[in-house]
Order: structure tokens, then sequence, then C-alpha cells
């Protein structure tokens, strides 16, 4: 026996006539040519595409970082421009003799030494003319509207005397009084530079220090007087060593100046002591008795 042909089922029966509509035969179109390379070639090119793209979206990444780094970072130090310091009055430079002090009343002013003149022959010169600050002195200030309007006074402008005074409990109280004898008003501010000075001119110790105390300009029209009050101390002992020599003139330099007054004076430096007060107005010394 000879087994089924390829038309018949197995079993001898008939081919089912459904089976070629169930069971078609597949037949494959033919492949165009040339279709590989551009499939490649179009690959390629979506690859590169996104490539692209994704590098374009780094870079935005980055510069989007970089700017909030940059609006999240501390600035960098800045240049401050101090506007300048308004003045009630010019000081001069520390060479200057005559020192000024523009404070308010209600400022104390801090203690420190006077800048006195060097030892050595009594100087002759007198300043500048009358009206005028001296040399190195300071021009009109404004610590008010009647100061404002005048000019510091010059020691041409000046005269200086030793007035009355007053003593108690070893101290001894003398008034140094400044007038202007110009004819034009101007006004003094601060401390003097104070020394003492022998018959011959020489210098007897250090220049007189200065006594903190609350002090204002005093503007002196033709013939008004302004002054301060130099303390020292009485002799205690027998000692030698405990007074200098008394003084025969008294040198000045009015604030501001560097031409100084000399006047005749006896005042003595015992235990070291010798101070002077800022100006006020009047001649019983500051403050005033």
């Amino acid at each position: 026996m000879t087994g089924p042909t390829d038309d018949e089922e197995p079993g001898g029966g008939r081919p089912d006539p459904l089976d070629a509509l169930l069971r078609p035969v597949i037949q494959f179109l033919p492949v165009p040519e040339g279709s590989f390379e551009r499939i490649r070639r179009t690959a390629a090119r979506r690859r590169r595409a996104k490539a692209a793209a994704g590098g374009g979206l780094v870079a935005v990444l980055v510069a989007g970082s970089l700017l909030l780094g940059g609006a999240f970072t501390a600035p960098g130090p800045t240049v401050v421009v101090t506007p300048p310091v308004a003045s009630s009055g010019l000081t001069p430079s520390p060479s200057e003799p005559g020192r000024t002090a523009p404070p308010s009343p209600s400022t104390p002013v801090p203690s420190s030494s006077a800048s006195g003149g060097a030892g050595g022959s009594r100087p002759t010169g007198t300043g500048g003319a009358a009206g005028s600050a001296a040399p190195g002195g300071p021009s009109a200030t404004s610590t008010s509207g009647a100061v404002a309007a005048t000019p510091m006074c010059a020691t041409s402008q000046l005269t200086a005397k030793l007035g009355g005074g007053d003593a108690g409990a070893g101290n001894v109280y003398r008034y140094l009084v400044l007038t202007n004898h110009s004819g034009t008003t101007c006004h003094v501010t601060g401390f003097p530079g104070l020394s003492l000075l022998s018959a011959d001119g020489t210098q007897i110790g250090a220049p007189a220090t200065e006594q903190s105390i609350a002090h204002a300009p005093v503007v002196l029209r033709p013939g008004e007087s302004a002054s301060d009050t130099v303390h020292t101390a009485n002799r205690q002992t027998s000692s030698s060593t405990e007074c200098l020599p008394s003084s025969a003139e008294l040198r000045i330099y009015p604030p501001g100046n560097r031409d100084p007054l000399v006047f005749p004076g006896q005042v003595t430096n015992c235990d070291n002591l010798f101070s002077v007060t800022p100006f006020t107005a009047g001649s019983t010394g500051n403050p005033p008795s």
C-alpha cells in the first residue's frame, strides 16, 4: 500500500475546500534595489538629529544653571564712597602751635598736651595783618550764624595779659585774657599754646597741658575779651625740686596761629601741674568765677 497523496488528508479523505482560504500560500514581495541603503542613511540622519537635540538641551540646562547660580551668589566686594565729613571748624596741623577745638558746648574736649613753642630766644614777630588769619591758621568757621560771618582772630588783632585769679587747697588759678584791639570782629575757639619764659626768653619746663572742659567759639567784637584759666599748684615744701623757677613772661599762641604774643606775668609750675582751659567769653576764666 502506498501513503496518501498531497491532495488527500491523512486518513484517506478528500482535501478540505476551505483549506485554500484559511491557509493561503504566502508570496513575498521583491525588495526594491537600494532599499537597505536608504534605510541606513535615514537611520543615521535620525541619530544625528537626536544627538544634536540632546546637545542643545544640555547647553540650555548648563546656561540655566549658570544664570541661577549667578542669581543666588553673593555679589563681590563693592567700593564704598564715604561722603566728606561736615566741618564745624578747622584744626591746624600738629606742627602748629595754636590749637583749635570746634566741638559744641555739650561735647567735652579730650585732654592732650598743648603745642607750645620750643625753648630758645623769644620770638619777635606778631603775625599777619589785622582781620586775616595768620599762616596755617583756620579761616571763618560755621558753628553758628555769628561765627560763620567772622574769621578766626589773628595774633595781630589781639593783646594778652594775666588777669585776676583764685587759690585754695594748694591750687592756684590765674585768668589769661585775650582782647580784640582791632576794628574788625573775629572769633577764638579752643585752647592756646602757652609756655612760661625766663627774663631772657628761655622756656621754663614743658608747655601747658589742656584741661578737658566743654567749650564753644567766642565771637569778639572790637574791644571785647575772652579768657581761660591757668591752673598751677602752691609750693608745699622747701624742696628745690618741687617747683620750677617762676616765669618773668608768658608766651601764648592764640588758637589757629603760628605767631605768639609775649607778655609779662609771674606763674610758677609746682608739682608738675601746669594746665589751661579753653577760651570762654569775658575776663574771669573758664568756668567763669
